[in-house]
């Protein structure tokens, strides 16, 4: 019977399939929907940046995955004209040790085990993998005084008629199930402070229109997006939450406008 790596001061457990790297065996593993994900995190953390007049010098994508995020948003922030001089994308897959991209270091290891401490960190699809999950979210923004957040909204109508959450539990898989009030509750009960969100809606990246029936119901997705990206959320699905949030360190340094 596989056993769990010993637990971090977090709480967190780290899952086998993740750390000895069989989650990520494929490097580029989900990085086709890298440039929608960093596009609208953009988005929304450039605007929240200039109008507090935010200059971030450092930065870390936890849970990097194929690295592409972290090599997007360094390279943006850099081009914003932020004085970016650490940009880091960890991640306990040792898949990690054999990336290499100009401008971004790389490193295999657990972020909440680590001495690190960055201005921004970015959690996108991370957390609902992990157990202890307030826990985790505590640990991580104890190092960093913004988090940027991507949030699955599992909790649609279309996937508890189907029974789809037995199956998104099969390991590893999702953890916990939220819609936007639980997501936002969420961070709050961990210490955050909310000053912004965006819907996503994953139907339309890359990954989110393969399959016949994706394309099918596209049309109907996106004209509901229009009209009410809650409703899509808790109906059909399709949509996830961009958020930033302060940390208790972060509230105490940023003079909020």
């Amino acid at each position: 019977m596989p056993k769990f790596n010993d637990a971090p001061a977090s709480g967190s457990l780290v899952d086998p399939s993740y750390s000895r790297g069989l989650y990520f065996a494929d490097s580029h593993r989900h990085g086709e929907d890298a440039d929608f994900k960093a596009g609208n995190f953009l988005r929304l953390f450039l605007r929240f940046a200039e109008r507090h007049r935010l200059n971030i010098t450092s930065f870390a994508d936890v849970g990097c995955g194929s690295g592409d995020i972290a090599k997007i948003i360094a390279d943006s922030l850099r081009a914003n004209g932020m004085d970016l001089q650490k940009a880091r994308g960890y991640d306990v897959s040792p898949h990690v040790l054999d990336m290499n991209q100009d401008g971004v270091e790389y490193i295999h290891a657990d972020f909440c085990r680590s001495d690190e401490s960055v201005d921004v960190v970015t959690l996108f699809d991370v957390f609902e993998h992990v157990p202890d999950t307030v826990a985790f979210i505590k640990a991580v923004s104890r190092r960093c005084k913004v988090v940027g957040f991507h949030i699955p909204l599992d909790y649609s109508f279309n996937v508890a008629a189907r029974n789809k959450f037995r199956r998104m539990l099969v390991n590893p898989g999702h953890l916990i199930f939220m819609d936007t009030t639980g997501a936002l509750n969420l961070l709050a009960l961990s210490g955050l402070r909310v000053v912004d969100y965006e819907y996503t809606f994953g139907f339309l990246s890359p990954s989110g229109h393969r399959s016949l029936l994706s394309k099918v119901v596209l049309p109907l997705r996106f004209l509901m997006a229009r009209v009410s990206p809650w409703l899509l959320s808790k109906t059909m699905g399709g949509a996830s939450l961009m958020v930033i949030a302060v940390t208790p360190r972060g509230s105490s340094e940023i003079q909020f406008r």
